[in-house]
């Protein structure tokens, strides 16, 4: 891989022992080498501070069953990512409902299904996360600064939807208990005046398609209490 460190070793994580297999067989075949990481793993911080040696990771989204680690894959692969770690996220869970990690998005630059997954597209993701890592972005994943506007917030459906108009006219969905109780103090406090909540946010607006979506570095206003 020439547009980063050597990658040689890559770790494999999912709790089904049939799936590290299928993570596996592509990774040998890209004539690298697959270290199976076998659970519990534990918390994520002493998982990532004696973690196996290795280059390179690819996870499963839904690592806890089975104790098999307590923490998920979306948390693993962007805490990887700030520690300059390139790792993929493979699953077929959470791809279709993208509100699930939208907040993290903006640290994995990477989710494939299984089926995705080959030795050219393992290359192809480990190369685009080292070059991201290096802060070189690809128009569909550069951050800027962008307009948000909450138009539909139910605390008690856990829904907080929005628009991006720097982006499209598309609906934007966030869980509302991934945002900060703050943050939902003040959409709420709109959305019963009648109002829409605004504020700016960090993201990737030249990104093709709502899934691949990241928003996050909330700017709210000073808290004056």
């Amino acid at each position: 891989m020439p547009n980063g460190p050597s990658i040689e070793r890559i770790l494999v994580l999912d709790d089904n022992k049939n799936n590290q297999q299928d993570f596996a067989f592509p990774i040998e075949a890209a004539d690298r080498t697959p270290v199976i990481v076998d659970g519990p793993l534990g918390p994520i911080e002493a998982f990532l501070n004696a973690h196996p040696a290795g280059d390179a990771a690819i996870s499963d989204y839904q690592l806890a069953p089975g104790n098999y680690a307590e923490f998920d894959g979306a948390e693993l692969v962007s805490r990887w990512y700030k520690r300059g770690f390139p790792a993929v996220l493979c699953t077929t869970f959470g791809r279709s409902n993208a509100a699930q990690f939208r907040l993290l998005r903006r640290w994995i630059p990477v989710v494939m299904s299984p089926h995705e997954l080959d030795p050219d597209s393992l290359v192809r993701a480990l190369e685009l996360t080292q070059r991201e890592i290096r802060e070189e972005f690809v128009a569909a994943r550069r951050p800027w600064r962008a307009l948000v506007r909450f138009v539909e917030f139910d605390d008690d459906s856990n829904t907080a939807n929005a628009k991006l108009p720097g982006w499209s006219d598309e609906v934007v969905a966030f869980r509302a208990t991934d945002l900060s109780p703050r943050m939902r103090g003040l959409i709420s406090n709109s959305a019963k005046a009648g109002d829409e909540y605004r504020c700016f946010a960090t993201a990737n607006l030249g990104s093709e398609s709502n899934d691949d979506l990241y928003v996050t570095g909330w700017e709210l206003p000073e808290d004056r209490s």
